[in-house]
């Protein structure tokens, strides 16, 4: 049965909502072998974290975009998806020669996007649905100003899907940057899905298939944000439909080229024990054995010291190793990040800090979305055996990130408070669930507050987006976040305040009072100063965002529920 957003607006409301990386699935070619660090697997359901699936046949899924739909619960919960959310993903080889074409609606949703990958999960190039110039006698209802509620028949658009890299050899820059795009970027209708290794991207490979023919292989996601009211996850249109046209001009469609380009993975999984082609490894969450050394510090085995020449036990933690092939290193190798094993606090890695002085830092400790090893900083300290002072923000470092939205988080820990209390400024932003005639505009095209598990499980706890948030006359929010039974009864948006459910899951390990919130600033304005999008050293946040970089203090139920209204 088909979803309406009336369903999926109640998922947000009610919490029921998880997910857990695309990004934690093991990739598969027939001509590479396992290498856990960054390399693939052929397996007919990988896991990460304890979930295991192969994340084929869901919602809307057809034999194309046969992966999916990723989204929050009753969906794949993979791919750290905002709740509001689905995405799908086509993984196919390419005929040499092919022309591949993508036939779409645009939506009813507030946003929609197609994005290249490479193998670990990092973004080649993606294309705004507002970048797109539509078919003649249609509307691009994405424009700022245009009519949303055009019929179907009149928002049609053509993409094509070009293997060639999204690199300029000249400047040895991308051709259209993926790093923090606004509102502005050009208009385009076709959509980049080689690699340069130039820019340190990591090719996807190539399959031989059955046939004995060597094929290039393609990635991409097609994601859907908000679909309005009472329409369904694709926001009333269905999937973008291919057209294949081979060297010799024979034109595919439907089954023959999901055939032709192997996209249900039936040839490869003739060739490798039945198994599904999927994303590669280190693309994926944490294992057990990785996560652990992240998380508890004080309890890393002594067998796990990489760096025997260096003081104390250190764990290699990034890229992720072998646990069942553990190395040793006389020096640390450039790239590598390790954990030192030391005694932390049963909060750790959340900081809490209530006297904060507001003009120059935050209660808890922000970050925004650098890359992979950046990431995992959260966990080893920046004084760590290869921790970045002045990491790269290159598009994400995996996890398949939106490369429209950046993204913003902080550790949150029960053993503050069972309350927690985020309060800020909060950005403009167009209004479209209740099919708004018109395309507004905004400091940015989206905001949500989202709390997740940790990147052992990468699961979403729950999320509240932008229209769901009560603001007062000053635009300032307030957003409560707490397990369910300890809900405060005024923690409503009738009492003026925003709600996301506190997941008993904690990081999906062992630790069920951490929570991860992460706030997401979609295509900001370009004379919006305060977006994320606008830092650029670590410890800048507060500098650059101000009042929009929101702060965080602890409660309870009881001492929560004795305050009035938040109007």
């Amino acid at each position: 049965m088909h979803r309406s957003l009336v369903k999926n607006r109640h998922r947000w409301q009610a919490g029921a909502a998880a997910l857990l990386l695309l990004s934690s699935v093991a990739a598969c070619s027939s001509s590479t072998s396992d290498d856990s660090s960054s390399g693939t697997t052929s397996s007919a359901a990988a896991s990460s974290g304890g979930a295991t699936t192969d994340l084929t046949g869901g919602q809307f899924s057809d034999c194309f975009w046969h992966y999916g739909a990723v989204g929050a619960d009753p969906l794949f919960n993979v791919a750290y998806p905002d709740a509001g959310t689905a995405y799908w993903a086509a993984y196919l080889r390419r005929p040499e020669g092919s022309k591949l074409d993508l036939n779409g609606t645009f939506p009813h949703s507030r946003y929609s996007s197609l994005i290249s990958y490479d193998k670990l999960g990092a973004v080649l190039d993606g294309v705004a649905d507002y970048q797109m110039t539509p078919a003649p006698g249609s509307t691009n209802p994405f424009v700022v100003g245009a009519r949303r509620d055009v019929p179907n028949e009149q928002r049609a658009f053509t993409l094509s899907v070009d293997q060639a890299a999204n690199y300029d050899p000249a400047t040895n820059q991308q051709l259209f940057p993926t790093r923090d795009p606004r509102n502005n970027e050009p208009q385009r209708n076709s959509l980049y899905t080689g690699t340069a290794t130039q820019l340190g991207q990591a090719d996807l490979g190539t399959e031989t298939g059955s046939d004995g023919k060597t094929y290039q292989l393609d990635l991409m996601l097609y994601r859907v944000y908000i679909p309005d009211k009472d329409t369904d996850l694709t926001g009333g249109v269905g999937l973008p439909k291919p057209s294949l046209t081979l060297a010799d001009g024979t034109k595919l469609t439907g089954q023959a080229l999901c055939d032709a380009t192997d996209t249900e993975s039936k040839d490869f999984a003739k060739q490798n024990g039945g198994a599904t082609r999927l994303p590669a490894a280190s693309a994926l969450g944490l294992s057990t054995e990785n996560y652990s050394d992240l998380r508890y510090p004080d309890q890393i085995a002594d067998s796990h010291d990489a760096l025997p020449n260096s003081p104390g036990i250190q764990a290699q933690v990034y890229p992720p190793p072998d646990p069942k092939n553990l190395k040793t290193y006389d020096s640390p190798p450039p790239g590598m990040l390790f954990q030192t094993k030391r005694d932390v606090s049963a909060e750790f890695p959340g900081v809490y800090n209530p006297n904060a002085d507001l003009t120059t830092q935050r209660s808890t400790l922000w970050t925004p979305q650098y890359d992979r090893t950046f990431l995992l900083q959260t966990w080893t300290g920046n004084d760590a055996i290869g921790a970045e002072s002045n990491p790269p923000r290159t598009g994400g470092g995996g996890f398949f990130p939106n490369v429209h939205n950046n993204y913003i988080r902080s550790i949150l820990h029960r053993g503050y408070g069972d309350v927690a209390v985020v309060k800020g400024k909060m950005p403009t932003h167009p209004s479209t669930f209740n099919h708004d005639g018109v395309m507004g505009t905004g400091d940015v095209r989206y905001i949500s507050f989202c709390m997740n598990e940790s990147p052992y499980s990468t699961r979403v706890m729950n999320c509240t987006y932008d229209e769901q948030v009560p603001v007062d006359q000053d635009g300032n929010y307030q957003i409560v976040i707490s397990r369910k039974d300890d809900r405060p009864k005024n923690a409503t948006t009738d009492c003026g305040y925003g709600y996301v459910e506190w997941s008993a899951n904690g990081d999906g390990y062992k630790d069920h009072d951490f929570g991860m919130l992460q706030i997401r600033n979609m295509l900001p304005d370009t004379g919006f100063d305060q977006a994320v999008q606008n830092t650029k050293v670590p410890g800048d946040e507060v500098a650059v965002m101000g009042p929009y970089l929101p702060n965080v203090s602890y409660s309870d139920k009881a001492q929560f529920e004795s305050q009035p209204c938040h109007k």
